[in-house]
């Protein structure tokens, strides 16, 4: 095998990097995609560092291979895509390459296209569909979707859930809030189709870049090119006026037609943990499938194991509160768990005017995303990527009484149940949000001791070398030398 660095600038390139991180288990044995290689990735998410499955033999689908939980492992999600080891370092890394987009190039032809099939298409018999969960009737795949704006030309790349209606249709789950359904608008008032390719295998700064929240009509493929240091290599598709990339495992393509049709989706396992409510996005129709040899998809469950590719979102929050208030911010995060629901920030008040700028901070960070429903703001002693210390912030510093605050409903996401389930009732997808400011308020960290000690000072203890208090034998024992 070749030497591999840098970026994984293939799908198959990142599965042979994690192979060499010894991060790779092969399954031989003949599985079913519906619910028994989501059962895998529950089982191997128990392991540290959470493996990758390369499904060999999938049942039904013969000379067909699925990876799964590939970017399960925020270490080799970073190498994939080539960031360094650091969080905060690799979100700056990550603000870099918005600032410095390569353009993707064009190629005559790709491995993507090694076999073409524009008749009689079956996609049930073509590409594993998967069920995610029990409780699941309908199948469904996770592609990096494609779209191309119907006035500008404009190419948006996202991560949307594609479920099954038929031989050659599928739904995707744009909604109208999203870039994909405002291309889908634009689409509508004009009365022409809207192209749309859903690709499954890309190289993996494609998958950042599809979960990337860049502005309106700015192409997300470029922002993949300088995360991979090269640009993208696109093929044209078969079918449609659109491009892929080259290097895709599987490309199916089709359009959203007049009269515009939906379809039926849900329930599906969310990000949340909860398996979600039937949905009605647009029909796609089929137009081609095309594909590798032998091709390699993705399997991607939400809630079956941690997908660790939301550094995306983590750098332009960070961005996004660093614009108005600079430095006093010192960093931000998004819990995995929770995904873009709670946001904690760290800030750091040195003087006494700063108390009470915390809690600007905390109502601009609503206006990031939709989905934010609770900000925790932490001193910068505090490691905010540690959820226990956080924890420990709120138990000690924080006054619910005072320091703890209601904000009226607003607009939420429909994956939270406690505001989704509002979509049947009243339409209103609502909920209040919540600011808990775990700082120390000025006051309280101004007030000094005789000794000169703050209330809020941590215990501290001298360093010492433990290894040279051991007998040779317990030092090998616990330090190897």
């Amino acid at each position: 095998m070749p030497t591999v660095t840098g970026a994984a600038r293939t799908f198959r390139e990142a599965i042979e990097i994690t192979e060499k991180r010894g991060e790779l288990m092969r399954i031989q044995r003949e599985v079913d995609p519906l619910v028994e290689i989501p059962g895998l990735m529950v089982a191997a998410s128990k392991l540290k560092p959470i493996p990758a499955l390369l499904c060999e033999a999938i049942r039904g689908y013969a000379g067909a291979q699925a990876v799964a939980n590939l970017f399960a492992d925020q270490r080799r999600v970073d190498v994939l895509v080539g960031f360094p080891e650091s969080q905060h370092a690799s979100k700056l890394q990550y603000l870099d390459a918005l600032e410095t987009p390569i353009s993707p190039v064009l190629v005559k032809d790709g491995p993507c296209q090694e076999h073409v099939i524009t008749r009689n298409i079956d996609l049930a018999r073509l590409i594993p569909l998967t069920h995610g969960a029990l409780h699941t009737t309908r199948r469904y795949y996770q592609p990096v979707v494609f779209l191309k704006h119907p006035k500008t030309g404009v190419v948006n790349t996202s991560i949307y859930r594609a479920c099954l209606q038929g031989p050659d249709r599928v739904t995707i789950n744009i909604r109208w809030d999203q870039h994909g359904g405002l291309y889908l608008k634009q689409a509508q008032e004009l009365g022409v189709p809207l192209p749309v390719a859903m690709c499954l295998g890309v190289p993996a700064a494609l998958y950042l870049a599809g979960l990337t929240k860049l502005p309106y009509g700015c192409a997300e493929v470029g922002f993949a090119g300088a995360l991979m240091g090269e640009p993208v290599e696109l093929v044209r598709c078969q079918t449609i006026d659109l491009e892929v990339p080259a290097s895709a495992e599987i490309v199916v393509e089709g359009e959203i037609r007049p009269p515009y049709e939906t379809g039926f989706d849900g329930p599906w396992p969310e990000y949340l943990g909860y398996l979600g409510m039937e949905i009605y996005p647009p029909v796609v129709h089929v137009t081609a499938v095309t594909h590798r040899e032998r091709p390699v998809t993705n399997i991607f469950v939400p809630g079956a194991s941690p997908h660790m590719i939301g550094v995306g979102s983590q750098a332009q929050f960070l961005r996004h509160l660093q614009s108005s208030f600079g430095e006093f911010v010192v960093d931000t995060y998004l819990p995995p768990r929770t995904v873009m629901h709670h946001a904690i920030v760290k800030v750091r008040k040195t003087e006494g005017h700063h108390e009470g700028l915390q809690l600007n901070v905390g109502l601009a960070a609503f206006a990031f995303a939709n989905p934010l429903d609770k900000v925790t703001l932490v001193d910068e002693d505090i490691n905010l990527y540690d959820l226990a210390e956080v924890d420990w912030a709120i138990c000690t510093r924080c006054n619910p009484a005072r320091q703890v605050h209601i904000l009226p409903q607003a607009r939420t996401h429909q994956n939270n149940p406690i505001g989704g389930i509002r979509e049947l009732e009243d339409g209103e997808i609502v909920k209040g949000k919540m600011i808990v400011d775990a700082t120390i308020p000025w006051r309280y960290r101004a007030m000094k001791r005789p000794d000169g000690l703050s209330h809020f000072s941590r215990s501290e203890w001298p360093p010492v070398e433990l290894a040279e208090y051991l007998d040779p034998e317990d030092r090998k024992r616990w330090y190897g030398r």
